[in-house]
């Protein structure tokens, strides 16, 4: 632990002690959890609703996913940028103009690695419309695709989260807020998905756009500064003048295999999970909160993996 509070002391973080876990105190809200066990290791204000920015588009991007699961359709189909999506967004991060094409999974990928808002918006409109016309009914695709965000929400146990939206802006009304372990619930169900963390786990990439009868190469650059670093894996990164610095992190260590008793064995898969919101130097709170993380679940596991207390695991929060 002291390398741990000389690291803390660097970066202006303060740790202190409680019997079940260790409690970060500062202005960020923050969870660290394990994605298998879902105990939690590393918490603090992780129930206050917040403005989360754009890690909204986590749940943007697994109803989009799921929608392709569900429906046969998949992610290789074309959807079209709408027009109204300029008038809810800036132009975005690579350049999306109304009329433009491209595939559910390229849009994915500029709304989880560039968290381009105008590709948010038009894998809602795309999705949204589908929704409305296997039920049958009439309304905006946008607003249907958002209620597809809550119920997904609802689903994975949320208990403090309101998406307005598929981009994660705060100029709808009203406004949106989710909480630090809301998102880890979020981004626990994301990284279980084999092909979610595809789309998370790339530095670069470069995406097709179709305009006009032309076919664009378009680069794409991850807004996540840890990719590849501690075997940090994912997941997303947010940052708007209400959310402040956000960013889920994932990473995974090898699996182990322990021998039982009657000679058979057991793998047990390694995975943590780290939640900050509101943060000044979130890439580097989150960096040392995975190392605290690991360093109290390696503890845990050496004990033989205690439950002494039900409020240690996700579901408490």
């Amino acid at each position: 632990m002291a390398w741990l509070r000389s690291r803390a002391s660097i970066l202006g973080i303060c740790f202190t002690l409680a019997t079940s876990a260790a409690t970060l105190r500062a202005q960020a809200a923050v969870l660290v959890v394990d994605a298998f066990n879902k105990k939690v290791h590393v918490a603090n204000d992780a129930q206050t609703k917040r403005p989360v920015g754009g890690l909204a588009k986590i749940a943007t991007a697994m109803v989009t996913l799921d929608w392709a699961e569900a429906s046969h359709v998949g992610v290789g189909v074309l959807a079209t940028v709408p027009a109204y999506a300029f008038q809810i967004s800036d132009p975005g991060t690579i350049g999306l103009q109304p009329g433009d094409q491209a595939t559910l999974r390229d849009l994915i990928y500029a709304t989880m690695m560039s968290s381009d808002n105008i590709a948010a918006i038009t894998l809602s409109d795309f999705v949204g419309k589908d929704h409305l016309a296997r039920l049958g009914r009439t309304g905006h695709p946008m607003e249907e695709f958002v209620r597809q965000m809550n119920q997904l929400a609802s689903r994975e146990g949320t208990r403090g989260t309101r998406f307005t939206n598929p981009h994660g802006l705060e100029n709808s009304r009203p406004l949106p807020y989710s909480t630090a372990a809301d998102i880890a619930r979020l981004a626990i169900y994301a990284v279980s998905r084999p092909a979610m963390r595809f789309y998370t786990n790339q530095s670069s990439r470069s995406i097709t756009i179709y305009r006009a009868g032309q076919q664009l190469s378009v680069p794409l650059q991850n807004t996540n500064q840890l990719l590849g670093v501690d075997r940090i894996d994912g997941v997303k990164t947010g940052n708007t003048a209400r959310s402040g610095g956000c960013v889920v992190i994932s990473a995974e260590k090898p699996a182990s295999v322990q021998v039982q008793a009657d000679n058979t064995s057991h793998i047990y898969h390694h995975r943590m999970v780290v939640v900050v919101l509101g943060s000044a130097s979130p890439f580097a709170e989150a960096r040392t909160l995975l190392h605290q993380g690991w360093a109290a679940y390696d503890r845990w596991l050496a004990a033989g993996r205690p439950i002494t207390d039900k409020r240690q695991m996700l579901d408490h929060f």
